[in-house]
């Protein structure tokens, strides 16, 4: 389940809250029209900005093709951030010593769980 993972799981607008907006902006080009062939410029100008903050918001909800935008969740707010300040302490510590920062670069990785894995130089030895 992706709210196992910490993954995006919900929609910035949900389905009817989309029909609401579009419906807002068919009303709304209903609206200009009426007010245009009145001759009204005030009131084609409050409509006509109605009309770009609601296609706007749409927008805003929207991805590529029109799909619905999902929106992250705490935890995966929380896991990127802390990806980004790993990459960057990483980042710090290899200016200052190249090979350090390095193996880390190589051997910490990030995603749902943050882990280090050492490099073996040589065999294990048995205890």
């Amino acid at each position: 389940m992706a709210a196992d993972r910490g993954g995006p799981v919900d929609e910035v607008l949900d389905a009817p809250a989309r029909a609401a907006y579009r419906a807002r902006l068919a009303e709304l080009a209903a609206e200009l029209d009426e007010a245009e062939q009145w001759n009204d410029s005030a009131r084609a100008a409050r409509v006509r900005a109605e009309r770009d903050f609601v296609a706007h918001e749409l927008g805003a909800a929207l991805g590529k093709g029109g799909r619905p935008r999902a929106m992250a969740t705490d935890a995966e707010r929380a896991r990127i951030s802390v990806t980004r300040a790993l990459r960057a302490a990483i980042e710090r510590i290899g200016r200052v010593d190249a090979a350090a920062g390095a193996h880390l670069a190589r051997t910490v990785r990030t995603g749902s769980l943050c882990s280090y894995h050492p490099e073996r130089t040589e065999p294990a030895r048995p205890r």
